[in-house]
């Protein structure tokens, strides 16, 4: 048997010195790929050789032929950069991150004119590379240009001179742990000069056999105005009814800006004072406070997730202080608002649902800070200056502050004091973690002059806080107060200044607890159970309040239930404001699809209203579009019920309309949400916007189909929203080009931007609009021009696409008619070329040139 000839791998050979070369063809590889697809860029060549000696740089292009004929790839392998020599501000990335912008120097090397950045070790750790990882390790004072890829085994160096972009591509194991997640704060935007409007509409209509007809509507507004660092906002109401007059009612107005030296806000008109150790005080004045998310890797702040049921299409108001804070049409059965913001860190919030019918049923769910604990070396702080700014006749002024310290890895220090012309309160306290979850305590002594009697007293609070993996547990908070009969909170003492005899009660001891528990394991397939507690009692006041909800939630095959059980109880006034309300929904599928229809029932029984029963079906009549209907009965002679709902989600906003009926009265309502954003490139309508968001601006591609990946459509002005951002983290804004069609090419497809608090940042993203052909080029005598020629635009030099084989090449031109430029290793051509309009439904158009 003869011996099959043994095939060597192929390796390249670098000026003969193959010890010199790994076998890799991966540049070569991607050059030909590039041609093949007609897309290549002539700057792609520097990149794909980075790596090898640009002294010894040589291919062997011989074995690529096209038409018979050796291919000409020098348009590919021998670009190199497009700058000069010099210093150039740059965007830098690593990893696909933007890590920062500065001037970097670009330095010539060799005597075949390559470019390359200079790379210190300062700027390396800058960029979040740990220096000793890397063997040996590097000076930090060292000024010497650093070859990334020969430090770091698969790193690697890429400049896009077209974007002045920067990207480094370094292993994970080289990165200091400490820098993920952190951001340069050169980076954060202060954003553009704009202003905005967030609205939520409700109007309600009934009419009872019992009484007159009723009517009313509430307006509420989120104003926000932003002017380089500083950004004005304003939280307000209007409300009217046919039983009153139109009411217009401001929650707060006030300034706010960063403060980068003690990465903290100064806040300046009507707010709240920070509660980490204090009851939060609505004040007018000065702020200064810390802000957590300016560090890396912070936690955000916490915010209360409110669960309820609702018997029928319902409208839940949720208070604090008697402000509105949220206001929605919610349909029948359990209900869940993770968007709520109260203004304060704490004070109870107040859910209210209305029924349909005008029932009411009102709990209360405590909302509190989570137990002290910070990261060692970490500092929170809050001060303010002031003059209370509440309901009652006095307005005393406050000078208040607190420290929080991370005093070691287990434990916080903190402290604090209140002081005003007749009331000072000073607290301190520590946090620990304990196996058994996150642990505080603080007391606060307080001393109070009011009515010309002075109190003196104290309060001690214990906060919990712990998730446990193994039983899926989770404490979200769980808190106790108690306080002495002469303690009083700044709140209790201004209600003493005002007091006209009649005693407000005053806490004596207090109970606060949220907790929810999987069953049955991470898969749950035993359901979920959720617990609220709040209980209260009084100094000067017989009895106690209480408000209890718990609720069970599972599914048995395609069948959904859920149990639940609220009771709001208050001795003190005779029990005129006890309720207790049993409720069980079940919902199905009807259909195997995603978006089936689901048919659902609700039975529930209310101590003040009877017992209610509702069954009906909702889905989708379109994917922007849902509808519910429903029809019962409820119990205490209001007889058969039924109504109607539907909601459509706009680009520019909610809108929503409910109708019901029943034996003794019939009500209507309608709710629109949205916003309206003002800015120098015009103005645009879209939906809520967040404290912080996003302008994405596209240029040269008016006409085109572009919509925000979140499906915002680009207004007649260029413009979009994207509604939602985070602050100082970086956010990738990305413009959704599936329906972009085949005439228009974006520069970019990403953009990362990095927006301050509250800051309207602005991405641009550039197109061209144009018409795609493929050219089948061929020179004088009629054969195909040589594989790899670069076809280039005659009048602005710019490339436009490169051969293939067959001498065909795929460009964008952006007007009807002009001269390409065809260059190749041995001879260069002039083609002539005039497109006809396109037709409608083709992508692209083919025509054959012959050069000149």
């Amino acid at each position: 048997m003869s011996k099959r000839p043994t095939t060597k791998p192929f390796s390249k050979k670098i000026d003969g010195n193959a010890a010199a070369a790994r076998p890799r063809a991966t540049p070569l590889y991607l050059a030909l790929c590039l041609a093949m697809f007609n897309s290549a860029r002539a700057a792609e060549g520097e990149t794909l050789v980075a790596r090898a000696d640009p002294t010894l740089l040589a291919f062997n292009t011989g074995f690529l032929q096209g038409e018979g004929r050796p291919a000409d790839l020098s348009a590919v392998l021998s670009s190199g950069n497009s700058v000069p020599p010099g210093t150039y501000r740059v965007e830098v990335q690593v990893n696909g991150n933007l890590v920062g912008r500065r001037d970097v120097d670009f330095h010539q090397e060799g005597g075949n004119g390559k470019v390359r950045p200079c790379l210190t070790a300062q700027m390396l750790q800058d960029f979040g590379v740990n220096l000793t990882a890397i063997t040996p390790p590097l000076d930090i004072n060292s000024q010497a240009c650093l070859d990334l890829p020969q430090l770091m085994d698969q790193a690697a160096v890429d400049f896009d001179s077209g974007r002045l972009q920067l990207n480094l591509s370094i292993p994970q194991a080289f990165l200091s742990r400490a820098a993920r997640g952190y951001v340069d704060p050169a980076l954060w935007d202060e954003g553009v000069t704009a202003g905005y409007v967030n609205y939520q509409f409700s109007g309600n209509y009934g009419h009872s056999r019992f009484g007159s007809d009723s009517s009313s509507y509430y307006v509420g507004l989120q104003n926000g105005v932003n002017i380089g660092r500083w950004r004005l906002r304003n939280e307000s109401a209007l409300t009217g009814s046919n039983s009153g007059q139109t009411r217009f009612k401001s929650n707060r107005t006030l300034v706010q800006r960063d403060v980068d030296a003690i990465k903290g806000q100064l806040t300046l008109g009507e707010q709240y004072s920070d509660a980490t150790l204090f009851d939060s005080v609505r004040f007018r004045g000065v702020q200064v406070t810390s802000d957590d998310a300016m560090l890396p890797d912070s936690e955000r702040g916490y915010a209360p997730v409110i669960r309820g049921q609702a018997a029928t299409n319902a409208v839940v108001e949720v208070r604090q202080s008697g402000y509105v804070l949220y206001r929605a049409n919610v349909p029948p059965g359990p209900f869940q608002l993770t968007d709520i913001f109260p203004s304060g860190s704490n004070g109870d919030l107040e859910i209210t649902v209305i029924e349909a019918d005008g029932r009411k049923h009102v709990t209360h769910q405590a909302f509190s800070s989570l137990p002290l604990m910070l990261r060692k070396g970490r500092l929170k702080y809050s001060f303010v200056a002031g003059k209370y700014d509440g309901d009652q006749n006095a307005s005393p002024n406050l000078v208040s502050g607190s420290l929080v310290y991370g005093l070691t890895d287990n434990s916080t220090v903190a402290g604090g004091f209140q002081a005003s012309r007749d009331f000072q309160a000073a607290n301190v306290g520590v946090g620990t973690n304990t196996p058994v979850g996150a642990l505080s305590v603080d007391i606060t002594q307080s001393s109070s002059r009011a009515q010309g009697k002075r109190d003196t007293g104290q309060s001690v609070r214990i906060l919990y806080a712990k998730t446990f993996t193994r039983t899926n547990t989770n404490f979200t908070l769980a808190a106790y107060r108690y306080s002495t009969s002469g303690y009083r909170t700044f709140n209790d003492h201004v209600n003493d200044l005002g007091s006209t005899g009649v005693l407000s009660g005053r806490s004596r001891s207090r109970i606060d607890l949220t907790t929810s528990q999987d069953l049955g394991g991470v898969e749950r397939k035993y359901g979920s159970v959720y617990l609220n507690v709040s209980q209260q009692t009084y100094w000067n006041q017989p009895g106690s309040s209480r408000s209890v909800s718990v609720g069970y939630g599972n599914n048995w095959k395609q069948l959904s239930y859920n149990l639940s059980l609220s009771q709001t109880k208050d001795t003190r006034f005779g029990g005129s404001g006890n309720n207790t309300q049993v409720m069980l929904t079940m919902s199905i599928p009807l259909g195997g699809k995603l978006r089936s229809p689901r048919a659902y029932t609700n039975v529930s029984n209310d101590s003040n209203g009877g017992t209610n029963i509702q069954s009906g079906v909702s889905g989708y009549v379109s994917d922007n579009t849902s509808y519910a209907m429903q029809a019962g009965y409820t119990s205490r002679g209001r007889g058969a019920t039924g109504g109607a709902s539907l909601t459509h989600d706009a680009d520019a906003g909610q809108l929503s309309v409910n109708v019901n009926v029943g034996r003794d009265y019939q009500s209507t309502s309608v709710g629109a949400t949205g916003a309206v954003v003002v800015h120098r490139g015009g103005v645009n309508v879209s939906r809520t916007v967040g404290d912080t968001f996003a302008l994405m601006k596209m240029e040269g591609v008016k006409g085109a189909d572009v919509r925000t990946d979140g499906g915002t459509p680009v207004g007649r002005n260029g413009y979009a929203v994207v509604t939602y951002a985070q602050p100082y983290r970086l956010n990738a804004l990305r413009p959704d080009t599936h329906n972009l069609g085949a005439d228009v090419e974006l520069e970019d497809t990403i953009k990362q931007v990095v927006p301050r608090r509250g800051a309207i940042v602005q991405a641009t993203f550039k197109g061209y609009s144009g018409q795609r052909v493929q050219f089948t080029l061929e020179q004088a005598g009629g054969k195909p021009v040589p594989f790899g020629a670069s076809v280039e635009d005659a009048q602005t030099g710019k490339q436009l696409g490169i051969a293939d084989p067959s001498g065909k090449a795929f460009v964008l031109l952006n007007q009807e008619q002009g001269t390409l430029a065809v260059k190749w290793k041995e001879g260069q051509c002039q083609a002539p070329y005039a497109v006809p309009k396109a037709e409608a439904g083709r992508n692209y158009q083919r025509q054959t040139l012959r050069c000149r």
